[in-house]
C-alpha cells in the first residue's frame, strides 16, 4: 500500500491515483508486502534531511529511508520516500517535461531504492534505469491495476 502525503508547506496538487497503482505494482512485482510513504515536501525540509542523514549540505530531489523493523511484526512500513517539489519543478523545466512526470520518476526511483536497487556502479545504474523506464512506461499507458487490486473481490459479488 502506498501512503501519499503532502508536507504542510507544499501547495502543489498531483493526480496520484495512477502513480499509486504503479508503485503498488512495483512492490507486487518485487514480491514485497507492506506500505511505503511518499511525502511531497520542499527544498528546506529535504535539505535538512539530506544534511542530517547523508551529511550533504544542500537540497536534493529524492531521499529514501528504509524503515522495515524486524522487531515489530505488526509494523508493515517498508520505508518513506521524500520528494522535493521545488527541485522536481526545476528538473522538470530543464528536461522540458511536466512536473507530474518528474514526480512520478522520482517516486519510482525512491521506491526502487527501498527495494534494494542502487546506481553506484554501471551495472546497477543500468538495472535501475531499466526498471524506472519500465514503470514509467506502464504509467504512461494508463496504469495497469496492481495484482493486489485485481485479486480483490468487489463487495456484493
Amino acid at each position: 500500500m502506498i501512503l501519499w502525503e503532502y508536507a504542510e508547506d507544499v501547495s502543489v496538487e498531483i493526480d496520484s491515483m495512477d502513480l499509486i497503482r504503479v508503485l503498488d505494482r512495483l512492490l507486487d512485482d518485487n514480491e514485497r508486502a507492506g506500505s511505503i510513504g511518499v511525502i511531497l515536501t520542499d527544498d528546506g525540509h529535504i535539505h535538512r534531511l539530506n544534511n542530517a542523514y547523508r551529511q550533504i549540505d544542500r537540497p536534493t530531489d529524492v531521499l529514501s529511508f528504509e524503515l522495515d523493523d524486524d522487531t515489530d511484526p505488526t509494523d508493515d512500513l517498508i520505508g518513506e520516500v521524500y520528494i522535493s517539489v521545488e527541485t522536481a519543478g526545476r528538473q522538470a523545466s530543464k528536461a522540458d517535461r511536466p512536473l507530474q512526470v518528474e514526480i512520478a520518476h522520482l517516486a519510482i526511483h525512491g521506491t526502487l531504492h527501498l527495494l534494494g536497487f542502487e546506481h553506484d556502479s554501471d551495472t546497477g545504474y543500468k538495472k535501475m534505469r531499466a526498471q524506472e523506464d519500465r514503470y514509467l512506461g506502464i504509467l504512461a499507458h494508463n496504469a495497469i491495476p496492481s495484482s493486489r487490486e485485481m485479486s480483490e473481490t468487489p463487495e456484493g459479488v
